[in-house]
């Protein structure tokens, strides 16, 4: 296959390269691990798959936790949140807002998304089972060695995923091929995932399963609050608002553990005095008068929390009507560890940016070498921003081949 494109990795990253190739008569050949295609895809945000979000390009690229987010800047403005809900629309899919910026299909079914990826291309030009083993750079292309077969190709497109989730055949093997051909990469580490706390699970194991609605978490030596919900469970903390923040926990453990701040009520800070002065007047006890504001088994837990030993709400002092106030607005959660990168749902890592055309995501010193998607050290919060960027990046290689491949 001279004189073709070899896309490793049938993920939304490789499946949007494929699209583009498809789109300009330029051969290809997607070698795809598992015997189905898009296994992570599949499994995102409950089977629903948060697709993109309402975010302009320039707010998409400040939500982005990296020193490197403007790298994508070339990419997003290619291909970014508007064209790919215009691409999944040509393709018969809507999608439908929700919580004011989030993107899912009409369906509810992330299989949509997937149907809608592989509407225009070709089923004959993708190999199921077929695990790369090593790339190697030739004077006229590459050539890509599989267990039964050795593919020769002048473009190759890695977008094999990072190691998150290995069971949906996402091992991060792009790093070893990076590593054989002299690419520089980042060790991944976990930064989309649920939290460990001792604490929670032998101090507060009673409130495994208790869920808080619109809840901000602030943590140690970071400045930005997180909003949204939280689930304890019965290893520590998750639930949207965790996985959103998660990312910044990973370097503050390598120094040792950390507290995270959470609020017990989405009820807002400001009507809490009035709040609390009404709940006075009507002569309420303790439980009965955090009971308004959040749960029993929370509200037991602030009392025990702050050694309460009285039980009417108009016998605390100043102080402990303060500390009161303090615990339900910023309640402490000791944080010792987070789950292995092989359990994070994204993972930060891969491909050193510095390696990188931003206008091409082609090596730098491999022409005609590509890595697209989370193979790459780009990575967002939760709300559609990973799968963004995964076909964003894509259609960027996809585009810098066809570029090349028509003029040459």
């Amino acid at each position: 296959m001279r004189d073709s494109v070899i896309i490793v990795g049938g993920g939304p990253a490789g499946l949007m390269a494929a699209n583009v190739l498809e789109k300009h008569h330029i051969p290809y050949l997607i070698l795809e691990k598992n015997d189905q295609l898009a296994k992570k895809l599949l499994l995102t945000g409950g089977k629903r798959c948060n697709v993109t979000n309402e975010r302009s390009v320039a707010g998409f690229i400040e939500d982005l936790n990296m020193p490197h987010r403007k790298f994508l800047y070339h990419a997003l403005t290619s291909f970014g949140p508007k064209e790919i809900k215009q691409f999944l629309k040509d393709r018969g899919l809507n999608l439908l807002l929700e919580e004011g910026y989030k993107y899912f299909p009409e369906t509810h079914k992330s299989l949509s998304v997937l149907e809608a990826l592989l509407k225009d291309l070709d089923q004959n030009k993708i190999m199921y089972q077929s695990s790369v083993k090593a790339i190697k750079k030739l004077n006229d292309g590459y050539v890509v060695m599989t267990k039964n077969q050795d593919y020769h190709a002048s473009y190759v497109i890695v977008a094999t995923g990072s190691n998150a989730y290995p069971t949906t055949g996402s091992s991060g093997d792009g790093i070893v091929f990076a590593n054989h051909l002299g690419i520089k990469t980042i060790p991944f580490s976990p930064a989309e995932t649920y939290l460990l706390s001792s604490q929670v699970k032998q101090k507060f194991k009673h409130l495994q399963g208790v869920s808080i609605q619109g809840t901000t978490l602030k943590m140690d030596g970071i400045k930005q609050l997180f909003h949204g919900d939280l689930l304890f469970t019965h290893q520590g903390l998750s639930g949207p608002v965790v996985l959103h923040a998660s990312e910044h926990v990973y370097p503050l453990l390598e120094k040792g553990s950390i507290h995270v701040r959470i609020s017990l009520t989405s009820i807002p800070i400001q009507d809490y005095d009035q709040s609390i002065a009404n709940l006075l007047d009507e002569n309420k006890t303790i439980v009965q008068s955090l009971e308004s504001f959040t749960s029993k088994r929370l509200a037991s837990t602030i009392i025990e929390h702050l050694h309460l030993k009285k039980n009417y709400l108009k016998e605390l002092s100043k102080k402990e009507l303060i500390d009161l106030k303090n615990m339900m607005y910023a309640f402490p959660i000791e944080i010792d560890s987070m789950p292995s990168i092989e359990h994070a749902f994204v993972n930060k890592g891969g491909i050193a940016i510095e390696e990188l055309d931003q206008s091409s995501m082609e090596v730098k010193s491999s022409s005609g070498l590509y890595f697209i998607g989370e193979i790459t050290d780009l990575q967002g919060p939760i709300g559609g921003y990973n799968l963004t960027i995964a076909f964003s990046t894509g259609h960027l290689a996809g585009e810098s081949i066809a570029k090349k491949y028509n003029t040459g």
